[in-house]
């Protein structure tokens, strides 16, 4: 009763909003310790120096409280926006074209309000970072698929798709991709820049994994090569680089829309965590910015190594490519169903995000993600051995 009474006065695009069964496996595995969890895309919080960040607290309290604990500008905190701009910006900018969201996930939630609707050709990865179609559901645009290979994007079905209809923006996560691990190269980069331009697709570029190469490559955004770049949106985060407990992210947004893009980040939240942004800012000038990646990089690098060497001894079977960077393992268990290991893991108490979450249209076969940052090794080896259980209980 109470459920048909909600549906009858909820918006008709309710039925657009997508549940994140992330979310969900993280809300058992903190009501259930004994889970173990390869499920959420988790930074190790022991990366973070915690002497620098009592550091910059203690310093934004005693110096800048005027400032941190009052509301601020809509579009950021000034100092803050004009250090990713020198920083961690590879387009030529103004400070000004910057905006600080609460992570890229507000940032993909404002795109999807101000640019999609029912009228709306929206190509997709596939498969696709599943906070984005959270993020783009709600406004109900006709959502395409764009098969992945190795190194990027299949071009001939690039191409196919838009000379045969208008497609009028395109969601990407081109470095270390989540879930698929897929980094592009440097030459579709290129390519897939010239045919947005030509066609005149509007671009959302979401480099929230850009900085985790295992060698400490960093690629140039595909909006780097675009001589559109007034049809170019470029999303960041300090979710996986820092802690994804400050909830800061940027969006750099073209001149033409950055007035209504003001007025929709007015309308959802006023002005951006005023005392996170204050603390990120000075807590980024006392930190050796290539000594913390190095060490974010060297370590997800043996935890990556260890997972797949776990998985290469016990289970064989399960096929993937190794990442080149990233926080996750992108496998495919054969001869078996998602419902089906997802059923078994969940009584073993260990869990990982099955693949069909992430696409627009489901497979049969059996894909999860796995992410392996954050379990220690002899928890992930625990966890590999009562997955593989599960998996040897179903096929024999």
């Amino acid at each position: 009763m109470e459920t048909n009474l909600a549906n009858q006065f909820l918006a008709k695009r309710t039925n657009g909003i997508r549940s994140s069964v992330i979310r969900e496996i993280l809300k058992i595995t903190v009501q259930d310790s004994e889970f173990l969890s390869f499920a959420g895309g988790l930074p190790n919080p022991n990366l973070l120096d915690q002497n620098l960040l009592l550091t910059a607290t203690e310093e934004t309290i005693r110096n800048y409280s005027r400032v941190a604990l009052q509301y601020g500008d809509s579009t950021g905190y000034e100092s803050l926006r004009k250090r990713i701009q020198s920083d961690f910006v590879d387009v030529p900018v103004q400070t000004n074209r910057i905006f600080i969201t609460h992570g890229s996930q507000q940032g993909l939630d404002l795109l999807g309000k101000l640019f999609l609707d029912v009228n709306t050709n929206l190509l997709l990865e596939d498969p696709v970072y599943l906070g984005a179609l959270q993020a783009f559901s709600p406004y109900r645009p006709n959502m395409i698929p764009l098969s992945m290979e190795f190194d990027g994007p299949n071009l001939v079905e690039l191409e196919k798709i838009l000379s045969m209809q208008k497609i009028h923006c395109f969601y990407t996560n081109p470095s270390y991709q989540n879930p698929s691990t897929v980094t592009w190269s440097l030459e579709k980069r290129k390519v897939v820049a010239s045919l947005l331009d030509q066609y005149g697709v509007i671009l959302f570029e979401d480099e929230a994994y850009k900085y985790l190469d295992f060698k400490g490559l960093v690629f140039p955004s595909i909006s780097s090569f675009r001589e559109r770049l007034d049809l170019t949106f470029v999303l960041g985060s300090f979710s996986k680089i820092i802690s994804p407990g400050f909830r800061l992210g940027w969006v750099v947004v073209p001149e033409l829309y950055q007035k209504i893009f003001t007025n929709a980040k007015q309308g959802n939240d006023l002005n951006t965590n005023q005392f996170s942004q204050v603390v990120m800012d000075i807590l980024l000038s006392h930190l050796d910015w290539k000594e913390h990646l190095s060490k974010i990089q060297s370590y997800y690098m043996k935890q990556k190594e260890h997972l797949v060497e776990l998985l290469k001894f016990h289970l064989p079977e399960v096929r993937f490519e190794e990442p080149k960077g990233g926080m996750f393992l992108w496998t495919e268990y054969p001869n078996v169903t998602e419902g089906d290991m997802m059923k078994g893991i969940m009584e073993k108490k260990v869990v990982m995000v099955p693949g069909n979450e992430f696409r627009l249209v489901s497979t049969e076969s059996a894909f999860f993600r796995m992410n392996y940052s954050f379990l220690p090794n002899q928890e992930m080896e625990e966890g590999v051995k009562r997955i593989v259980s599960v998996y040897r209980d179903i096929i024999t």
